[in-house]
């Protein structure tokens, strides 16, 4: 039931979006994505691996703002077989951004994110005071503000936003603050 409330209101953040672009032809949309390995020591030692995920969908109310639903997160896998920790990390939210320079291919941007976050934890072969194995969930709502510059190609079809975010939370790097990037297509 609680993933079907989920849905829902991420259907109804697009429907909400699409309508108030509907009614302005002129403005433009956007598609960001982000799927990479998040590159640390564990990464390169061969310990574990972190895919990182973000998908967005996103339109411009004018030249300056622009907002939309995002979805991202992060997975830890374990690459030995004595290693069974399981670890994801799914946020729900949305966006809003004021892009400086509109007319530029290279717009300085702040961005401001609020969402809610479900966390899983689970592993089979930990041991703690109650035994062997453990598993927990918890959600919580938080967020990010970051400064960043968004490139764009030539016939702004595509565009690279290079961004620095601050949050109330721990995020992958597992400090409350970390670089990162998206693509994204324009149309």
């Amino acid at each position: 039931m609680k993933n079907l409330s989920i849905l829902l209101c991420l259907a109804c953040l697009v429907f909400l979006a699409d309508s108030i672009h509907a009614q302005d032809d002129s403005k433009s949309r956007s598609i960001g994505v982000q799927l990479n390995p998040y590159l640390d020591s564990y990464f390169f030692d061969g310990t574990f691996i972190k895919p990182v995920f973000a998908g967005r969908y996103g339109f411009n109310l004018n030249d300056h703002i622009s907002l939309g639903p995002e979805v991202s997160g992060y997975f830890i896998h374990w690459n030995s077989d004595q290693g069974d920790m399981n670890i994801s990390d799914l946020n729900l939210g949305g966006f809003v951004r004021y892009s400086l320079l509109p007319t530029s291919r290279i717009k300085p941007f702040f961005e401001f994110s609020p969402y809610y976050t479900f966390y899983h934890f689970k592993s089979n072969t930990i041991q703690t005071q109650e035994g062997i194995g453990k598993e927990f969930d918890k959600t919580y709502f938080s967020g990010y503000l970051s400064p960043g510059i968004t490139l764009y190609s030539k016939n702004h079809k595509f565009s690279l936003d290079l961004m620095y975010k601050f949050s109330n939370k721990t995020l992958v790097n597992g400090n409350k603050s970390a670089f990162t990037y998206r693509l994204n297509f324009n149309f």
